[in-house]
């Protein structure tokens, strides 16, 4: 059947195209035929003997399947928004940082915390502001393996989820507050205490200086210097010669001063001024005085502070000043 068919198909395409005044495309049948084992083959040859679509053609077929799909399209450039998308999905990152959820303490405050293990502490203080108010140059953020500087990674410090953190800061507000002018005779024994004879030759702490170092005392090591240990500075004694431990509570913003018989509680903003000395002849060991008020009488004094955590103790009081 096929073979009937083709010639004649054949020959009135012929005459079509000669009234067109266009030239014979095929006189062969047999050379056709040979070629027509499908209807893919078929349709491809029957394409073939129509004429090339115009300019104007192409723009009425554009965009459809007119000539059997031999237009499809025209040369469209890319939207601005395409070559954005590809140009952003091109600079992600191949695997991103993960997240890490913290755990912030302040004033009794706890503030949950979500961020980047890439970011640094001085990101962190940035949203910490935006919760709690506090400045960033106004923070100060330690864990249990002391201050964390500002330009430190989490992860480089070694941060984990569910880490935890304590903020020590005041607001402009506390920093700002009006203090009453000390008079004349308070000026002079602040005075006293910053230019007065050394410690050590003081009455009041030659006589606790010369019982010597107490049997508990935790050892001293010059020229060292280590941030505050997880567990409270003991071993140390006060002006009154009793034993004496210092715990500090950085998130509640306190310092317990621990004798047998009570617990003192202090704000750590309460403290208006740190001294220290070394002990002459046994170095390793400083006094240290926590001064609260405006007289020499509102400041505890500590003896045999081993001198490698003097450094970590004023840096706690210093974030408040």
């Amino acid at each position: 059947m096929t073979c009937y068919c083709i010639p004649v198909l054949i020959t009135v395409c012929n005459v079509i195209l000669k009234c067109n005044k266009l030239p014979v495309v095929c006189t062969c049948s047999k050379a056709v035929s040979a070629i027509l084992p499908g209807r893919m083959e078929a349709d491809s040859i029957w394409n073939s003997f129509l004429p090339a679509p115009t300019e104007e053609d192409t723009k009425t077929y554009a965009g459809t399947n007119g000539y059997d799909g031999m237009v499809e399209s025209t040369n469209q450039l890319p939207s601005e928004e395409t070559l954005a998308h590809s140009q952003i999905e091109a600079n992600l990152p191949s695997s991103c940082s993960p997240s890490l959820s913290l755990k912030v303490t302040h004033n009794k405050k706890a503030y949950d915390v979500i961020i980047s293990a890439d970011k640094t502490v001085r990101d962190l203080k940035e949203m910490l502001t935006i919760l709690s108010g506090i400045p960033v140059d106004k923070q100060k953020i330690m864990w249990s393996r002391g201050p964390c500087p500002d330009y430190s990674t989490l992860d480089a410090l070694g941060a984990k989820t569910g880490s935890k953190m304590m903020m020590v800061g005041s607001s402009n507000q506390e920093v700002t507050q009006i203090q009453t002018k000390p008079n004349e005779a308070t000026l002079k024994a602040m005075d006293q205490v910053k230019t007065g004879d050394k410690l050590g030759e003081q009455n009041l702490h030659r006589k606790i200086i010369e019982k010597g170092i107490p049997s508990d005392c935790m050892p001293g090591i010059l020229n060292d210097r280590e941030p505050l240990p997880p567990h409270p500075l003991s071993g140390m004694v006060n002006k009154q010669g009793q034993q004496v431990r210092l715990t500090f509570k950085l998130e509640a913003d306190q310092i317990w001063i621990s004798t047998k018989e009570r617990t003192t509680k202090v704000a750590i903003g309460n403290i208006r001024k740190v001294v220290n000395e070394p002990i002459v002849g046994h170095e390793e060991y400083h006094v240290v005085g926590l001064q609260t008020g405006t007289t020499e009488a509102s400041i505890y004094w500590f003896y045999w502070v081993p001198c490698q955590y003097v450094d970590a103790i004023r840096e706690v009081f210093a974030s408040f000043n």
